[in-house]
């Protein structure tokens, strides 16, 4: 059983859902959150207002993604939400997963229409490429980064922190990032580049998975520096719905 009081029907529950949830299988995991006790399919309808078959092909979705629990058998089945840790767990799991994705993403660039996926190699090619990014950039616009490799972009800019900092001041670009607690040491004392920090322990230290409007890029710094890019908007949107459940979530 969950605990309502731990876990309010709130933007954080509603940003979770975002994250790969149909509209309908949220409807009916909110409702299984709230009544904090198993519902059966009837019930289920009754209080999400939704058609049967509707109901039903929610609870099949919920179930693939273990976030409900079949208590009983046939017709005395009821359904119970799983605890709302399950879902971030599973997108914290994406997250780290994100080598795997990044591989696949390779091997379709060779077959994807040209500039839906860019890979670019070697230090000197990702740098240029960074300066790239933020020259594009339009005033106000928004960059997420879920970190954990921040120290090693560190490493990367170098001396020129200054000059992406100056560019990105001069196109109010704001920034949050998500890392380990060595990011968040460095981001609020040392760093020059002014951001959001928030932290989540154990993030890991190979992959910066970087948000802006128009790309989602994956910058990996072992065991060489490469990014891999994809120009698509499903992609960002769904990385960014990502980015606000871990955001919400992070310390």
């Amino acid at each position: 059983m969950t605990d309502k009081k731990s876990y309010p029907k709130n933007s954080y529950t509603e940003s979770a859902l975002k994250a790969g949830l149909s509209a309908k299988a949220a409807s009916v995991y909110v409702a299984l959150l709230e009544a904090e006790s198993a519902l059966a399919p009837k019930r289920i309808i009754f209080q999400t207002k939704l058609h049967r078959q509707y109901v039903y092909d929610a609870l099949a979705e919920l179930r693939d993604k273990r976030l409900v629990m079949a208590v009983g058998e046939g017709r005395r089945v009821k359904y119970m939400a799983a605890s709302p840790d399950t879902l971030l767990q599973e997108a914290e799991k994406q997250r780290i997963d994100v080598r795997d994705g990044v591989g696949r993403l390779m091997q379709l660039y060779d077959r994807s229409p040209a500039g839906i996926v860019e890979i670019i190699r070697g230090s000197e090619a990702v740098l240029e490429d960074e300066f790239d990014q933020i020259r594009r950039a339009s005033r106000g616009d928004r960059l997420d980064i879920v970190g954990g490799a921040g120290m090693n972009w560190v490493r990367l800019v170098g001396d020129r922190a200054h000059e992406w900092e100056e560019l990105r001041n001069e196109k109010q670009v704001k920034l949050r990032y998500i890392g380990t607690t060595e990011d968040e040491h460095y981001n609020k004392y040392e760093s020059i580049v002014k951001n959001e920090t928030r932290t989540i322990p154990n993030i890991g230290d190979i992959v910066n998975v970087v948000i802006w409007p128009w790309s989602v890029s994956f910058n990996i710094y072992q065991p060489e520096i490469v990014t891999v890019r994809v120009r698509e908007p499903a992609t960002v949107a769904s990385q960014r719905a990502l980015f606000e459940v871990l955001w919400k979530a992070a310390q």
